[in-house]
């Protein structure tokens, strides 16, 4: 595909776009105080037969954090998180951020040994985990130098710890780790992915009014912590102060038991895979929004899903880009695509020699922004293959290759083949 015809790097769509640069909240975890100190009465999530507000939770989670500093889990530390969905997985959430701290979110359901690996890799120094999770994990053995932290067992002494928010130390530097997330190493060896707090933050700005989730949602939280997408699910809610409704703790629902879920809890927004949404039969009319990405989006959901007063939204971007990358009003009767870049994220066409394809040409798709994550941790050279300097990156950064090709049609919208796999 070598070519020396240049194209210039995709624009973000027009229409609804949120602030494209800084400000405040520059940590993940003021997204939500910001919400609490607005609405405090406001309900921030229901989970199993329990309702907290946002002021409830925050305290929850404010314990939780001086629990992690006299531990002396602080600044820059990584907490793995060993929880199935409860209350105490979304406080902790929170309490990490509070503490400075950095999280690193393992599926209650894996194996021990992917366990044993995410804590060896990530250089965890705390695990936190609980009687509700899965006792085969809950039997793995840390590696040296990681505690292992019941919270159920510590249940008395976090309801004595004060309720008010630590004071920021400030010692982290100006742009500390938010998380690391690791991909599923299907193609190999699991990769553990740095996402920043600059990074994390500049896409919650910009995809929360993209996504126009607003105070009234009632938002479906059916994700695993551990794969990116239950972000999308978590934080826009927060920070609009809508309602997190959180899925049943163990296997996923699909079919009839998602849909009388998402009836009975009144679910306005909905984020899921294509897969998963075609296993419902009967229609939802409380759904005003559907987010769907992480694979290809048939065209016959679109038509089946389609009615008046409805979003359905197509996205496209891998871990490494933190969460979302592109995004697509879809609509009965036009091609399915990934779309247009969100608000400051970029997408170049690289062929195999890694310049810019021409106009409607194939290439692989390479995305640029802000939301870039800093690499993957202690694989200093697979970093340098994936995420290149190039003088076609936003200000003469890094471009993230993601190893899907795509062209870009009539209407400046990319079509991808394949869709990556959030968690590849």
């Amino acid at each position: 595909m070598a070519s020396h015809t240049s194209v210039p790097p995709l624009s973000p769509a027009g229409g609804r776009t949120g602030p494209a640069t800084g400000g405040p909240p520059r940590r993940l975890h003021r997204f939500f105080e910001s919400t609490c100190d607005r609405t405090p009465l406001s309900t921030a999530l229901e989970c199993d037969d329990r309702t907290l507000t946002y002021a409830g939770l925050d305290a929850r989670a404010n314990r939780l954090a001086h629990f992690l500093r006299r531990s002396g889990i602080g600044p820059g530390a990584r907490v793995a998180l060993l929880l199935p969905r409860s209350v105490d997985l979304y406080a902790s959430l929170l309490g990490i951020g509070k503490a400075e701290a950095v999280f690193v979110p393992i599926d209650p359901a894996s194996p021990p040994d992917r366990i044993s690996f995410v804590l060896d890799d990530a250089a965890a120094t705390v695990l936190l985990t609980g009687s509700a999770a899965d006792p085969v994990a809950r039997q793995t053995r840390p590696p040296p130098g990681c505690r292992v932290l019941d919270l159920d067992d510590r249940a008395a002494e976090l309801d004595t710890l004060p309720a008010t928010r630590p004071d920021p130390t400030g010692a982290g530097g100006p742009d500390p780790l938010a998380y690391i997330m690791y991909t599923s190493g299907s193609s190999g060896r699991p990769k553990g992915v740095q996402i920043a707090q600059s990074s994390i933050c500049n896409f919650l700005r910009v995809v929360t009014p993209v996504y126009g989730v607003r105070p009234q949602d009632r938002v479906y939280q059916g994700m695993t912590v551990s794969f990116d997408f239950s972000i999308e699910e978590i934080w826009p809610t927060w920070a609009t102060g809508a309602t997190l409704v959180a899925g049943p703790a163990g296997p996923g629902r699909l079919g009839e038991d998602l849909a009388d879920f998402l009836e009975e809890r009144r679910v306005t927004l909905l984020y899921c895979v294509p897969t998963l949404l075609a296993t419902v039969d009967r229609e939802l009319p409380r759904i005003r929004t559907l987010v769907v990405g992480g694979e290809a989006c048939p065209g016959r959901l679109v038509e089946r899903w389609s009615r008046p007063g409805r979003r359905i939204l197509n996205t496209y971007g891998p871990i490494e880009a933190t969460v979302t990358a592109t995004w697509k009003e879809l609509r009965p009767g036009r091609p399915v695509t990934i779309g247009r870049p969100l608000p400051t994220y970029s997408v170049v066409l690289l062929d195999d020699r890694r310049r810019p394809v021409p106009p409607g040409a194939v290439g692989e798709i390479c995305l640029g922004g802000p939301g870039l994550a800093r690499g993957y941790g202690g694989r200093p050279e697979l970093t340098a293959d994936r995420f290149i300097d190039s003088p076609r990156a936003p200000s003469g950064g890094r471009l993230y290759r993601t190893g899907d090709l795509g062209r870009v049609n009539g209407e400046g919208e990319i079509g991808s083949r394949p869709i990556c796999s959030r968690t590849g």
